[in-house]
């Protein structure tokens, strides 16, 4: 018989304007170490993003302008198809062979995100259907109702998480209480190939009379978390009538409370608008001075440009009077007589208009500096007034400062007190709901009490493994902690009312947590192992995130392994299984010799040395 299953080969991230980021897989054992905070757990996130899980991806800044992701997939027989899923979420795209951008000659296969037995065309009846699943049911509750295997079913057997691996609970389960038959029934058709189509669900009379005691249990329940709510609220304190006199004192209070803090509120109000504006006087006062004195500065400059002109404008009057009084002398270019020259219209030189001129220019000149002398007056005398203006204004604002600072501590106290008023109430008004609500409670328990009882209640049906089944894999599970030279790892047996496995007389879960990972990843490989020594379906390949933490961070001595061996043999031994896919990510490096001779992936962390992690900077 052969079982088909599947190898993951890689895993694409594509973006319209960001370089491809790709990961690459092998069959056997796979190894991504390096650094925190470089993209491991996103990676098996991602994984299980693309298998068809609901939960949106991370919004991590690497994945910013990456829109696409692409999983490539082989089968054993050496089939290939890719599944193209956006970022975002929804459904998918399938194409045969393996690609890492969408291909534009080929036709896609569109598949839903959620799983539905009457429609094919969905992923996880596609992937179930590879694994030779399609069609196969388990059990949903003790009644015996059942549902469809979705391949969300398998996912947390194979998909392994930092959170999980480190768990109390059991490998089987995943701490969701209304699913748990449905895991156990997932468990044991790994383990037998049988599933639960021939299960007859109860009559619904029997179902009924079984309500009847699971309602009061509820009930039960109900009522004790909200009496250590109640608990946690009042104290010892839960009469209803103590707790509505209280209610109405702290009403009353908060009353004169809210009447004093809105007095404070209003003269605080006052005092801050004084501040602000003496502050904007201040400011105003200071702004003026500095305008002011560059404008003095500037008329200054205008008056000595002024000065040089009358200084130039006499000196041209001078020259021209001087010239006015030299005696007519026969010119020497031409030789004409003083009486033959015709000064005035041969020649510019018309002295008595430019002395006129320069009289006229120097008139103007006088006036203007007058002009100019007052406004540097009337500025001197109002930077004069700003002079003195500005340290009133700072005392003021000095003095509105401190008026703030004197109310601020009255004001912040009559804050605190007036919440912590608020809150009180509140709780003792939720106090009063929780009342309300176990009275309700136990009204509904004493109505079902009081119902008479039809039938005695039979035999459940059985949802537990048969004990030859669960032994000849609790061999194998410990073959496989002994392999790894695990301590303690003796008489491995499972405990059924714990739903999980006992490790040489000690509970897996009440191990540390360095302990609980790596049985947790035995367990794991050991499906695995289980499965394709009885030629049984299975996914075929597993994730597992951080499963050596008793290396990197033990609980204690007890779950301390840095002085062992099993570090080495762990890698020894799941490198040796060559014919099923282990993906490890892990912040621990592993041996040298697995690192040259196996799929090993360093994340650096370091943008300029190797890869940095999952998705580049």
């Amino acid at each position: 018989m052969t079982v088909n299953r599947l190898i993951i080969r890689h895993l694409t991230f594509s973006g319209p304007k960001r370089e491809n980021a790709q990961l690459t897989f092998d069959s056997g054992l796979n190894v991504i170490h390096g650094a925190s905070e470089t993209g491991k757990s996103f990676l098996g996130e991602a994984i299980d993003f693309m298998l068809g899980s609901s939960k949106q991806l991370r919004d991590i800044p690497e994945r910013v302008g990456y829109e696409t992701i692409f999983l490539g997939i082989e089968e054993s027989d050496g089939t290939l198809f890719t599944l193209e899923r956006a970022t975002a979420g929804g459904g998918f795209r399938c194409y045969e062979g393996l690609h890492q951008v969408r291909p534009q000659d080929l036709e896609a296969k569109s598949l839903g995100a959620k799983h539905n037995r009457n429609n094919q065309e969905n992923v996880s009846m596609f992937l179930l259907e590879k694994i030779g699943l399609a069609g196969k049911r388990v059990r949903k509750n003790a009644r015996g109702e059942t549902n469809s295997l979705s391949f969300r079913n398998l996912a947390h057997l194979c998909l392994i998480s930092e959170s999980d691996v480190r768990k109390q609970g059991s490998p089987i389960e995943t701490g969701q209480y209304l699913s748990r038959a449905a895991e156990l029934s997932t468990f044991k058709l790994l383990l037998t190939g049988i599933d639960d189509s021939a299960v007859e669900p109860e009559e619904a009379q029997r179902t009924k009379r079984l309500s009847r005691t699971a309602k009061i249990e509820v009930i039960d329940d109900l009522i004790f978390e909200n009496r250590e709510r109640l608990a946690g609220l009042t104290g010892e304190d839960d009469d209803e009538n103590d707790l509505l006199e209280l209610v109405q004192r702290l009403n009353q209070k908060l009353d004169r409370e809210k009447a004093a803090l809105d007095q404070s509120e209003e003269v605080y109000r006052a005092f801050a608008l004084r501040r602000n504006e003496a502050r904007r006087a201040l400011e105003e006062a200071r702004e003026r001075q500095a305008e002011i004195s560059e404008l003095l500065k500037r008329f200054q400059l205008l008056d000595d440009h002024y000065q040089s002109d009358l200084v130039r404008l006499e000196g041209i009057r001078e020259s021209g009077a001087l010239v006015s009084a030299l005696n007519g002398q026969t010119c020497p270019l031409c030789g004409s007589k003083p009486n033959e020259q015709h000064l005035d219209g041969n020649c510019d030189g018309n002295v008595e208009a430019v002395i006129q001129a320069a009289d006229a220019e120097v008139g103007k000149i006088k006036k203007l500096r007058v002009e100019l002398a007052d406004t540097v007056s009337q500025l001197s005398e109002e930077a004069h007034e700003c002079d003195s203006l500005a340290p009133r204004l700072g005392e003021q604002l000095e003095l509105a400062v401190g008026e703030l600072q004197g109310i601020n501590p009255e004001l912040n106290s009559q804050r605190a007190a007036y919440t912590e008023l608020l809150n009180s109430r509140s709780s003792v008004e939720s106090a009063l709901r929780i009342l309300s609500t176990i009275s309700e409670l136990e009204v509904r328990r004493t109505e079902l009490e009081a119902s008479p009882e039809t039938t005695t209640l039979q035999n459940e049906p059985a949802l537990d493994l048969s004990l030859s089944t669960l032994n000849s894999f609790s061999k194998v599970y410990e073959e496989e902690l002994k392999s790894w030279n695990l301590p303690d790892a003796d008489r491995v047996y499972f405990a059924q009312p714990l739903r999980d496995f006992v490790i040489s007389g000690k509970a897996r879960g009440a191990r540390g947590k360095g302990m609980r990972a790596l049985s947790y990843a035995a367990f794991t490989v050991s499906l695995l192992e289980f499965t394709k020594r009885n030629e049984l379906s299975h996914p075929g390949f597993a994730v597992i995130d951080t499963p050596l933490l008793a290396y990197r961070e033990p609980d204690g001595d007890d779950d301390d392994l840095t002085g062992t061996d099993v570090h080495r043999r762990f890698y020894e031994q799941l490198n040796a299984m060559s014919d099923r896919q282990i993906i490890i990510l892990e912040n621990v490096d592993p041996p040298r010799d697995i690192q040259s001779g196996g799929q090993c992936t360093f994340f650096s962390k370091n943008p300029n040395s190797g890869r940095y992690g999952l998705l580049p900077i």
